[in-house]
């Protein structure tokens, strides 16, 4: 056979003459270190995967399963020589928001996928692992992918149940928020409306009485004529009863009238023409974020002016709550943009707690000058 030739070149960049190599000697002679230290890097690298804490599972071209850590022995139950050559997202049920389509589509794209996926254990239990997949070519270029997954199952039980105590102490609270109004407005209310009457029967009773007991008789009924007005106002505050009786939209605006006369804020409400009754956990809470909301302007903002926007379109119902004032303060400046979180208060949270309740989502976007509340909240289709 003919060997190759390369120029070789000295220092001063200058030929220094041709040397002839043979291919296949070089070959031989380099192919036994070669691959005595390619198995040497791989079972260094076998070995700190299986020392890994995580379940580990690197696939070939065909998605079929060619490693598969201890870890991933100790989450599904299967050893090794019983899943090589399977594909795991039959064996072990995989569901994922994402189709598996989409996933090879981002990690193309990205170089990686992370997310969460659900997935059935050798004995039957339902896992979920937080997961990150890559993809890499081998030494002759053939895909592989490389899966680390990460059992969160008991802590997304525990939010889970979190999410549901939550949701009670809400509803205990709201049933309570009732309860109470109904009792300012048959209890303490008709109480007062009976010494109204009273003093009234008093006043006839003595008929012609001095000046002075006159006024102080007119002075009761007037403290007696507010007291029953406050007493009104903050029982309809505590549960509305328009929003029992005709549903969201008049309830919004006899309450943003009522907080406009209140704080001197003025109040732009937009409501669509085709928003309707929807069901009743979804208007009481509209009406408690939006209570809540314009609590925060104006406890917080020192805007003079807000705005509620709330749009019905098939399958979502938005709402928009947004003042013109200080905006809300951002953590350390430190932190990149990216990872500028808003400092949410005790107000903010409740109002998140309401939003998961219902499924929906929320986001705050917090600017010089204002800042704007966005929920949105999935609708059956009876809605």
């Amino acid at each position: 056979m003919h060997s190759p030739k390369f120029e070789a070149v000295d220092a001063s960049r200058q030929s220094a003459g041709t040397v002839a190599v043979s291919k296949r000697d070089s070959v031989r002679e380099a192919e036994p270190a070669q691959l005595e230290k390619r198995q040497d890097e791989l079972l260094e690298k076998s070995d700190l995967l299986e020392l890994a804490s995580e379940a580990i599972l690197v696939l070939d071209a065909e998605r079929r399963v060619i490693f598969w850590n201890q870890g991933a022995e100790r989450l599904y139950g299967w050893t090794r020589s019983e899943v090589l050559g399977k594909s795991p997202e039959t064996l072990l049920q995989t569901q994922s928001s994402l189709p598996p389509q989409e996933i090879e589509k981002r990690i193309s794209g990205q170089g990686c996928w992370e997310g969460e996926l659900t997935q059935t254990a050798r004995d039957g239990r339902r896992v979920i692992v937080a997961c990150r997949f890559t993809s890499r070519g081998d030494a002759s270029g053939q895909p592989r992918w490389l899966q680390v997954h990460n059992d969160v199952t008991g802590r997304r039980r525990a939010e889970e149940e979190l999410r549901s105590l939550s949701g009670r102490m809400l509803n205990l609270r709201d049933t309570e928020r009732r309860r109470l109004a109904r009792e300012l407005h048959d209890s303490a209310g008709q109480l007062l409306v009976a010494a109204t009457v009273n003093l009234s029967l008093f006043e006839e009773h003595l008929g012609n009485v001095e000046p002075e007991a006159a006024r102080f008789l007119s002075e009761s009924n007037k403290l007696i004529a507010q007291a029953l007005s406050e007493i009104r106002t903050i029982s309809h505050l505590l549960h509305p009863p328009l929003l029992d009786e005709v549903g969201l939209t008049s309830a919004l605006r006899w309450y943003v009238d009522g907080f406009s006369e209140r704080s001197k804020i003025k109040v732009e409400l937009r409501l669509p023409q085709n928003l309707g009754r929807l069901r009743r956990e979804l208007e009481l809470a509209v009406f408690r974020i939006v209570q809540e909301g314009l609590t925060n302007i104006h406890r917080h903002s020192g805007s003079l002016t807000a705005e509620i926007a709330i749009e019905k379109s098939p399958g979502l119902l938005r709402l928009c709550i947004q003042d013109h004032g200080k905006g809300m303060n951002q953590q350390s400046a430190g932190a990149s943009e990216d990872q500028k979180r808003l400092t949410p208060g005790v107000g903010i949270r409740g109002i998140q707690e309401r939003v998961c309740q219902l499924g929906g989502q929320m986001q705050i976007r917090s600017g010089n000058p204002g800042t704007a509340l966005d929920c949105e909240f999935p609708l059956p289709a009876e809605d």
